[in-house]
């Protein structure tokens, strides 16, 4: 339930998204506990999973928005759980390749049916319309603000 404390100004639309996307982020990480992963995990899983070709651990970084220190345990996570490898990367020797095991494509595949299991709950209490204009919305603010700098 959202909390009905506001004060200076907290009902902005910046604010007002701020304390949407924390609820709607810890209602996504429990169902990825469901399937015995965090939601970073299942993030970087995802990233994995839908290349075709190895994904270096830089690449990770920018796609989750982590820092390479947060990406750096995430990977050895994910390769102690066995659900990537991480081998040295031929043409630069300071990189690794990252890619996804038979058993962490098993682990995204339990991943994504919890997650489309939160989807059909979601659509059916707030409308697939509402769900595909919102995201659509998101989508926009994203590209908008990526890259823009907050000046101060």
């Amino acid at each position: 339930m959202a909390t009905r404390i506001r004060k200076n100004g907290s009902n902005s639309p910046v604010h007002q998204f701020l304390t949407g996307a924390h609820q709607i982020s810890e209602y996504l990480n429990n169902a990825c506990e469901r399937a015995g992963v965090s939601l970073p995990l299942a993030r970087a899983l995802q990233c994995l999973a839908d290349s075709d070709e190895p994904v270096t651990p830089t690449e990770v970084s920018r796609e989750l928005g982590r820092s390479p220190a947060a990406t750096s345990e995430l990977v050895k996570r994910l390769v102690n759980s066995g659900w990537i490898t991480a081998d040295l990367d031929p043409s630069d020797r300071r990189s690794f390749q990252l890619v996804l095991t038979g058993s962490g494509r098993a682990k995204f595949n339990d991943v994504s049916a919890v997650l489309d299991e939160a989807e059909v709950a979601i659509t059916r209490s707030y409308g697939k319309r509402k769900l595909i204009d919102l995201a659509s919305s998101v989508d926009s603010l994203v590209e908008q603000i990526s890259g823009a700098r907050i000046q101060g």
